[in-house]
């Protein structure tokens, strides 16, 4: 096909999931270094793409707001006009001439087919959910049936006859967050042993997937005690109490990481650390976008299709018969719960062997 002078990637959210984009993004600009490129996402996620170098525009869809107008009887006569002053002024003014759909469910595939662009590619009836195949017209098969959602993100490039080659991506981090996280951390990055970012929270929807918090206490006091490491805890929305109890659980060098006002901050925390272990959650794959050493703890996801995309990556899994599955809750998630310190800790002293020794 011609070269493309407007491309709108479509990938609303969540965290991990745009992440796993970026690549693709990547290799788009590599390629394409003239056209103008948009990304459509959700308010929620719009963090993670602000000021990105390889973007020419981020278009935020205002997911948050117009769920609370359209739910609230007084609201919703406001709320529906602003809806098509999105779709008519934010899309379809901006005669894309290609768009990505990258999530691949019905509401992008809605998205992407109200945009306009006469050129949509999306994955194959198969590969895709909720009928989305039949908003796109050029679909594209995965090349393998089990792959890594970067490598499944990167296999639609060649419908816009852009050759996937997996590129490592960035995270844009303004200089005012870079230097308010480099201050708060200053005393703990300072000292000789290693500082070692531990993020034990997931979203609610998640939770299933949570490593206990007597474990991150053991595993903590293992790797002060014998990498003499400076353990930060992170923490987000609602995960300040578990965060709190693993640091007062600690014998000692254990620290509450300062609240974050965004996800920039975060990927700032994560930047500077020299380990980060977290189970399948978000924040695991801005340490893979930034290349950070990591260790992922795994229960019920497939790390070959989930995991983190970082060659310094290791993941601790337990091979139980159960494991991977696609359940949502678990009464007894025991191919997390029955992964112990030991096993975490083996893997993070190898990690950071370079660095202490």
């Amino acid at each position: 096909m011609h070269t493309p002078e407007r491309i709108l990637i479509v990938r609303l959210s969540a965290i991990g999931d745009v992440l796993h984009v970026l690549p693709s993004l990547r290799c788009l600009r590599h390629h394409l270094p003239y056209t103008k490129i948009s990304w459509l996402v959700e308010d929620r996620a719009a963090g993670l793409l602000d000021g990105h170098p390889d973007l020419d525009e981020v278009i935020v869809f205002p997911r948050r707001r117009w769920r609370e107008g359209l739910f609230r009887p007084l609201q919703a006569a406001g709320t529906i006009p602003s809806v098509y002053a999105f779709f008519r002024d934010e899309l379809r003014a901006r005669a894309f001439d290609v768009a990505i759909d990258f999530q691949g469910n019905l509401k992008s595939g809605v998205m992407t087919y109200l945009s306009g662009a006469p050129v949509r590619i999306g994955f194959a009836k198969g590969h895709c959910r909720e009928f989305n195949h039949l908003f796109t017209t050029r679909q594209v098969t995965p090349p393998k049936e089990k792959t890594h959602r970067v490598d499944k993100d990167l296999s639609l490039l060649a419908a816009v006859g852009v050759e996937p080659r997996y590129e490592r991506s960035t995270i844009s981090v303004p200089a005012a967050d870079r230097d308010y996280i480099t201050q708060s951390l200053a005393t703990y990055k300072n000292k000789s042993g290693p500082l070692v970012v531990i993020h034990p929270g997931t979203s609610e929807f998640g939770a299933y997937k949570r490593w206990p918090a007597e474990a991150f206490v053991r595993l903590g006091d293992m790797l002060v005690g014998e990498m003499n490491a400076q353990v930060v805890v992170t923490w987000g929305h609602d995960e300040l109490d578990m965060a709190k109890e693993i640091v007062s659980g600690m014998q000692k060098g254990a620290h509450l990481a300062p609240k974050t006002a965004n996800i920039s901050q975060l990927a700032s925390i994560i930047g500077l650390s020299d380990l980060f272990i977290s189970a399948d959650t978000g924040p695991m794959h801005i340490a893979s976008v930034l290349g950070v050493p990591q260790v992922a703890i795994f229960g019920p996801k497939d790390p070959e299709i989930y995991g983190p995309y970082n060659e310094r990556a290791v993941v601790v899994r337990k091979g139980v018969d159960c494991s991977p599955c696609a359940k949502r809750t678990c009464e007894d998630p025991f191919c997390i719960t029955e992964i112990v310190p030991e096993e975490v800790f083996e893997a993070a002293s190898g990690l950071l062997a370079n660095r202490v020794g």
